[in-house]
């Protein structure tokens, strides 16, 4: 993108960035840094460009801004580009399409553009061929004229440069309308010097002549001398083939004075671009070495501090494991002698219980004395009766007992003179054995109520 006030761009670039240093704004700060490197790239200062790209590419990874990331990438590519170092150049580009993919931006377009321009300019057409048509595809759909001239000029340059040239008539004169319309100067001079080539090819030197000389015109009122060199080498080389010889040298020697000045810029941006990355990277290496300084302090710090810590929870955990066992320890102590003072107070009872049964004891002791007098005399009675029984059944029931057997081995039932005698006699001795008997049985009953 060119900046027609690239002075003013910068001037107001710093007072943001101030602005954003002031209150803090990181991303505040990177998006001021970016500004300032357009500035500086506009400018043709490359060499403080590329330093403040990659501070703003670093602080833009820092917050891991996509979008910013790309566009960042995509600026330093066209960096390299302008040096003519393809390969950092397509080195950047890719990263920076691979970003907007990702985000589906529509500036994946304008970079694919880019890629594909490389290739063209490598010489690998078919390559530049179908990133050119992917980045037109993409300005297409996003509906954008100012991203659409830019793939359909390179389209149409690949083409003269590969022979299509009907193919490289339509591309070019689309891309020579659109810059008319949007007033785009850059892509109408190079427009005109590749249908300039394109007539030089088909040999109509008439046509190729009017080209060149309006893309030297637009050139020179526009300042570009890259353009402007190309012109003058094609318009002095028409001259000589013309005869034309004054012209053909007027416009070499503008030739050679724009090459010669182009190739002193070249070298310079070269030299300032390599500088600032040597001074860059150096710049890494020593944030890089502060940053481990700056690790290996906190290590250290965070070290001390877990050996701290770890003492304390160390001291910490013996104190509750002391305090555990003292705690454990009484806790044991209490429990003991609460079981002893319950075993104590169970043996007490115990010998309550036992005193008591030995009073009981004594006591029963001393009533069985009683009632064994008792018995024992209780049994002198018994064994009194009993003798008295013996006696009574010696004398009162032998007596009537041995008469009724006497009387029964008398007896017999065919005697009728002595028959009523027995009956009789047998009558009275049982009366008089039962009396015995009751007299005793009534005794014995006297003695057991006694």
């Amino acid at each position: 993108m060119r900046s027609v006030n690239p002075d003013s761009t910068l001037l107001l670039a710093i007072q943001s960035e101030e602005l954003a240093i002031s209150i803090g704004y990181r991303m505040g700060i990177a998006e001021a840094k970016m500004r300032r490197a357009i500035a500086h790239t506009n400018m043709g200062n490359y060499y403080r460009a590329l330093q403040l790209y990659l501070e703003s590419h670093a602080i833009y990874i820092e917050y891991e801004s996509k979008d910013r990331i790309a566009a960042c990438l995509n600026n330093i590519g066209r960096l390299y580009n302008f040096i003519g170092d393809h390969d950092r150049a397509l080195n950047y580009y890719k990263q920076s399409v691979v970003q907007f993919a990702e985000l589906k931006d529509p500036r994946e377009g304008n970079i694919l553009n880019n890629i594909g321009y490389i290739y063209k300019l490598e010489g690998d057409y078919p390559l530049a061929l179908e990133y050119l048509r992917r980045a037109w595809s993409s300005a297409n759909d996003a509906n954008d004229p100012s991203r659409t001239i830019y793939p359909i000029y390179n389209i149409g340059s690949t083409y003269v440069l590969t022979n299509q040239l009907d193919s490289a008539a339509i591309y070019l004169d689309s891309a020579m309308q659109l810059s008319r319309q949007l007033r785009n100067q850059y892509i109408l001079s190079l427009t005109k010097i590749d249908l300039g080539q394109m007539y030089l090819k088909l040999d109509e030197l008439d046509q190729a002549e009017a080209a060149f000389r309006e893309a030297y015109d637009v050139a020179a009122a526009a300042g570009m001398r890259s353009e402007l060199r190309d012109a003058s080498r094609h318009l002095s080389s028409i001259y000589e083939k013309q005869n034309e010889l004054e012209q053909a040298l007027q416009f070499h020697k503008i030739y050679q004075a724009t090459n010669d000045s182009l190739f002193n810029r070249d070298l310079a941006r070269r030299i300032a671009l390599q500088e600032a990355e040597y001074e860059y990277q150096q710049l890494q290496v020593q944030l890089e070495i502060e940053q481990e300084k700056e690790k290996l302090l906190q290590e250290t710090e965070l070290a001390n501090a877990i050996w701290i810590r770890n003492t304390l929870i160390v001291g910490f955990l013996a104190m509750s494991l002391i305090s555990y066992l003292f705690y454990r320890n009484y806790t044991r102590k209490r429990r003991a002698n609460e079981k002893l003072h319950a075993l104590n107070k169970k043996i007490e009872k115990q010998a309550e219980e036992l005193q008591a049964a030995n009073h009981e004891i004594i006591v029963m002791n001393n009533n069985l004395e009683k009632i064994v007098n008792r018995r024992t005399e209780e049994l002198k009675l018994r064994n009194r009766q009993l003798k008295e029984y013996l006696s009574s059944n010696s004398h009162i029931v032998r007596a009537p007992l041995a008469r009724i057997l006497g009387l029964v081995d008398l007896y017999d039932p065919k005697d009728p003179v002595n028959l009523p005698f027995i009956n009789e006699s047998l009558q009275e001795s049982a009366t008089e054995l039962d009396n015995a008997l009751r007299s005793i049985n009534d005794k014995l009953s006297d003695s057991n109520g006694d």
